[in-house]
């Protein structure tokens, strides 16, 4: 462990709030003129912010599950929703478990198959979405209308009200709660995942109501730019301004709920290392942002930074107060860190690395290169698409004739509006080049195409048989009434 830190803090007790698609700008802290998150505000002033955070790959379950590894998707396999690691593979609640930790999952990490823990030693709430194959989209009748709006159909439903998605994130924090009112005598790793601000966009009344008073537009919904071929594919249909201000509205008010829930249980966690006499570690993160409308797009699955960076936040016992880190971190950075903290063994062949360094106070890593990697969809079948982002600069490739790749210069055009690809060889050849020794494009397809074909299978599986869900969170009636304001 980074000595400074040693120092301060010995096996503490740790707790990752871990919410899903979070924009990273949307938040106070973050300079956001219009949401309002007071919680994680407090979060950032009294701990150290990586400003700088990527995810891994910006879709749900290949996030998640290279988060869990240390491990970018070109070594786990798993780049759509239908992957999954398997349970020969460590991750880094395996490492604190066997250090004499609870590893706790209280919610969400959109699991699939038959494991569900994947180190946990526990697990007191289940997840929202299904455990099997073939039992999403229209398969939900336990949603009732919202069915198809926490996937392709976002836009079918917004609103003030309730949803399937506020009533589970209710029922997590409640599960935290309680959990924290306990007394437990292991070193606690606990993981809260809510699975919002994740679409369904619905907000509760008083805030929808109050950010659709006030909500603005991204500057870069109707920005002349050049357009790209697979992601233009990706605009909605119908997306009209009043259609993407609805949209906005509930975004920010789940943004907010989010952000009271955050406090709850902070205030929770504070309660129980003081009545245990413990350290302890808070960390707050999401899994990938939100384009909420930026470059004309919403949900994830872009390497723009709407999509691709994510909120980080560290406070704790020993953990550098007022603190920023703005050289570009990852995700992969979770399981390290923590393992660091905790004196354990981390995974083997980490992509990851720890910030113990940076929570003492010590600047980010100069020079460091961060990558994110996507499967895209085109005409052609799946395209490889890989994101490289160091010091100004992000470089994106497509493996792909079709697909141009992108470079852009963040601190001259933050909304990534002018592609630099051909105007700056000098920059973007060294990245092309790095890409050619180290990006085996063609062979991510074949392990792609040749598990999709497992995939299908399984989803016929799901579809066809009658297996019990036990760790499935029961969709109650009463979630599925619809907004009463729009």
């Amino acid at each position: 462990m980074n000595e400074s830190i040693s120092k301060r803090i010995n096996k503490p007790d740790m707790l990752v709030f871990l919410s899903d698609q979070h924009h990273a700008g949307y938040a106070g802290f973050a300079g956001h003129p219009l949401v309002r998150t007071p919680h994680l505000d407090r979060l950032a002033q009294e701990g150290t912010v990586m400003s700088c955070a990527y995810t891994a790959s910006p879709l749900c379950v290949p996030s998640r599950m290279a988060m869990l590894t240390g491990q970018l998707p070109e070594k786990t396999g798993v780049y759509t929703n239908e992957g999954t690691i398997g349970g020969d593979q460590a991750t880094f609640l395996h490492g604190i478990a066997a250090e004499g930790y609870e590893t706790v999952l209280c919610g969400r990490m959109h699991f699939l198959g038959e494991d569900q823990r994947h180190g946990f030693t526990r697990r007191i709430m289940g997840d929202l979405t299904p455990l099997f194959w073939g039992r999403y989209g229209r398969a939900r009748s336990d949603l009732g209308p919202y069915v198809g709006t926490m996937a392709n159909e976002s836009l079918k439903i917004m609103g003030g009200g309730t949803s399937p998605v506020l009533e589970y994130d209710k029922a997590v924090i409640r599960a935290a709660l309680d959990y924290l009112s306990q007394d437990h005598d292991k070193p606690q790793c606990i993981v809260v995942g809510t699975y919002g601000p994740h679409h369904t966009f619905v907000a509760p009344p008083d805030l929808y109501a109050y950010y659709k008073e006030r909500i603005d537009i991204p500057a870069s919904f109707a920005a002349e730019e050049e357009e790209h071929p697979l992601l233009g594919r990706m605009r909605p249909d119908g997306l009209t301004l009043d259609r993407l201000r609805k949209l906005r509205s509930a975004y920010l008010g789940m943004i907010e709920t989010i952000d009271g829930q955050v406090g709850a249980v902070r205030a929770a966690w504070d309660r129980y290392l003081e009545r245990r006499s413990r350290q302890g570690v808070f960390v707050y993160m999401s899994d990938h942002g939100e384009q909420a409308g930026e470059h004309g797009l919403i949900g994830k699955q872009t390497f723009y930074e709407g999509s691709a960076k994510i909120p980080v936040l560290f406070a704790g016992s020993g953990i550098s107060a007022g603190h920023t880190v703005t050289e570009p971190v990852s995700i992969l950075d979770l399981g390290p860190t923590l393992c660091e903290l905790a004196g354990a063994q981390t995974p083997p062949r980490p992509d990851g690395r720890s910030l113990a360094p940076q929570l003492a106070g010590a600047a980010g890593e100069a020079g460091r290169t961060v990558v994110s990697e996507m499967l895209f969809a085109s005409q052609g079948g799946a395209v490889a698409g890989r994101m490289l982002r160091t010091g100004r600069w992000k470089y994106i490739a497509y493996a792909s004739e079709e697909a141009q790749d992108q470079l852009f210069d963040l601190e001259a055009d933050p909304q990534e509006l002018r592609n630099l690809v051909r105007e700056r060889p000098d920059i973007a050849g060294p990245f092309r080049e790095s890409l050619a020794d180290s990006w085996d494009a063609a062979g991510i397809i074949a392990r792609f195409e040749a598990k999709r074909e497992h995939h299908r299978l399984l989803a016929r599986w799901g579809g066809a048989v009658d297996v019990a869900e036990p760790e499935r969170w029961k969709v109650p009636v009463e979630a599925q009434a619809l907004p009463v304001i729009e």
